[in-house]
């Protein structure tokens, strides 16, 4: 039983615990005995001499419980072993009230000796501990015995606490070595799992940088009339063949290197931030194709992407205005970025010739990966509407930095009456 700590902690709790319990049981007992006396000592006042012998136990033991120190539990076996003595003498004195030495009573203070055993940190030490006490406490039973007229009779009380002592340690023991034998392969299976999740996001990235280089342009090559390329189309070659060269295009490599900005930090939501965005620069890699494309709604909203989240959603735009260009039939479209308190989107539309997403043909892979699967491990949304003959309309929805209400921009408020 692991309880869901870390190896190394999993041994040294279960100890604690097992130890906190018996010594809960033997303060019990001694509590128990202490209540049992000083009711027999309203008849025997002689019984009173037991009563500060086991509140000295108790309070020995009390320490213990709070200061697990080896000192301690020697000295709760020497206290306690004299205690025992002085206890059994002193009860078995009184032949009329316990005519034999096998009572629960008299078994009390010795199975309160016992529970020192969870002292022991590990299973063995626990035992070695429980023993010696068991030890100790039965010969100085034996010998108080010997100096009374009380026969002699075995005392399974005692000896059943023990063996159950015993026994629950050896199986904790045995469980926290099963536990400590499954804690690398749960280890192995946690990185295991760790690592699928990384090839899982690398691959999707890949296939996602794949459509958004050579797939794209392929494609484009594909459809181009006829003879020399057009500029657009050249420099867009260029661009891609760039990124595949220069570039280390899988890992998280943005050339806007500003981290997200605080909500409060007003001043720079400005122009810069606009065009310093992944946004703008695919807007204006599309308009060198000779997409016309309108911009509207609030694109300072942009600076409260980090860096991540906006080269992700610059290159979405981006693979939604090139299928534009290679799918759509028309020559413009438009971004309208919006925000509200805690996300940011962006609606790229067209009025082409539209089509159906569930039926689309392998060229469409891009919306798939390209889009959706990028902007949904952002922890975003993708939302398409579209059929034949009545245009595209994709929806970006992306979390981002939070914003104050009082932090809006001035144009968002009311005109006053």
């Amino acid at each position: 039983m692991s309880l869901g700590l870390p190896g190394h902690l999993v041994q040294l709790t279960l100890a604690r615990a097992l130890a906190r319990a018996a010594h809960w049981f033997a303060l019990t007992c001694l509590m128990a005995a202490v209540v049992s006396v000083a009711i027999l000592s309203l008849h025997s006042p002689e019984l009173w001499v037991t009563v500060g012998v086991v509140v000295a136990m108790g309070a020995l033991l009390v320490l213990f419980t709070r200061h697990r120190r080896i000192a301690f539990a020697v000295a709760y076996l020497v206290v306690g072993t004299l205690g025992v003595y002085v206890f059994t003498t002193t009860v078995l004195d009184v032949p009329e009230a316990f005519p034999a030495s096998n009572m629960f009573l008299v078994a009390m203070p010795k199975m309160a000796l016992v529970m020192v055993g969870g002292a022991g940190i590990s299973a063995v030490g626990g035992v070695l501990w429980s023993t010696a006490a068991f030890i100790l406490a039965e010969a100085s039973a034996f010998l108080a015995i010997l100096t009374t007229t009380v026969p002699y009779r075995p005392d399974l009380f005692t000896l059943s606490t023990y063996l159950v002592l015993v026994g629950a340690m050896v199986l904790a023991g045995i469980d926290r070595r099963a536990s400590n034998a499954a804690q690398p392969a749960i280890h192995r299976a946690v990185q295991d799992s760790a690592n699928r999740q990384l090839r899982d996001a690398l691959d999707t990235r890949a296939i996602a940088l794949l459509n958004d280089t050579t797939v794209a342009q392929l494609v484009a090559l594909s459809l181009a009339e006829p003879g020399a390329l057009s500029a657009g189309l050249t420099a867009s070659l260029k661009y891609t063949l760039t990124t595949l060269h220069d570039t280390n295009w899988l890992t998280d490599i943005d050339a806007r290197t500003n981290t997200a900005l605080q909500p409060t930090d007003t001043q720079k939501l400005h122009s810069d931030a606009w065009l310093s965005s992944a946004v703008y620069t695919a807007i204006e890699r599309s308009r060198d194709r000779g997409l016309v494309v309108e911009v509207t709604g609030d694109r300072d909203a942009l600076a409260r992407l980090d860096a991540g989240s906006d080269r992700d959603v610059g290159l979405a735009v981006q693979h939604c205005l090139v299928n534009v260009i290679l799918h759509a039939g028309v020559a413009s479209a438009e971004v309208a970025v919006e925000s509200d308190l805690s996300t940011i989107s962006l609606l790229i539309t067209d009025a082409g010739r539209g089509f159906t997403e569930s039926e689309s043909a392998s060229d469409r892979l891009g919306i798939r990966q390209s889009v959706r699967r990028r902007i949904e491990q952002l922890g975003g949304s993708v939302l398409i509407w579209s059929r034949p003959g009545a245009g595209t309309n994709v929806r970006l929805t992306v979390p981002a930095a939070q914003i104050q209400p009082e932090d809006q921009p001035n144009r968002f408020k009311r005109p006053a009456a």
